[in-house]
């Protein structure tokens, strides 16, 4: 099965909540990725304080898969509908969850990070691995409101959210 159709099985087991839009930053490049990614949709979607939650990667160009061969294969059509689309959906978000690897951040999950930011949308990070062994960038570590101890997106309050700092080592 693929990560989209195991995100698309998520998607169905929705509850529907009055609540805050998210907009899900995350890459999927690895599996620790897709864990991190299909374990944090599954989370947020049951969170009471959340109406819906946008996974770019179920919204793709016209249903296109940019992963032909087991490799990631984008034409400019595609990657300049997806950079649209995705800039749509963080300007219609309420925030941004931000994934982050430690051991590989991926770089276009920081640059929504930092959209997000300049359009003073919250960004909640989880953040998962050794942060002092591999140490994240300044700019994403101060730019979140808050980083999350754990994995507790399914009861985070995204009504209440306080400033929590980023614990690590900066680079």
């Amino acid at each position: 099965m693929t990560l989209i159709n195991e995100l698309h099985d998520i998607a169905e087991t929705a509850e529907h909540h009055e609540g805050k839009t998210i907009y899900l930053a995350g890459g999927w490049f690895n599996p620790l990725q897709e864990k991190i990614l299909k374990d944090s949709f599954s989370s947020l979607i049951k969170n009471t304080t959340v109406a819906h939650v946008h996974v770019p990667l179920l919204h793709q160009y016209q249903g296109s898969n940019p992963i032909v061969d087991g490799e990631f294969n984008p034409d400019q059509e595609w990657a300049t509908a997806t950079f649209d689309d995705d800039v749509n959906a963080i300007d219609n978000a309420d925030i941004v969850v931000a994934l982050l690897d430690a051991k590989d951040q991926d770089t276009g999950t920081i640059w929504e990070m930092g959209y997000a930011y300049a359009t003073h949308k919250p960004v909640v990070v989880l953040t998962v691995g050794d942060t002092f062994e591999h140490p994240i960038n300044l700019m994403p570590a101060q730019g979140a409101i808050h980083h999350l101890e754990n994995n507790d997106l399914e009861t985070f309050d995204f009504y209440e959210i306080n400033k929590r700092f980023y614990v690590g080592k900066t680079i």
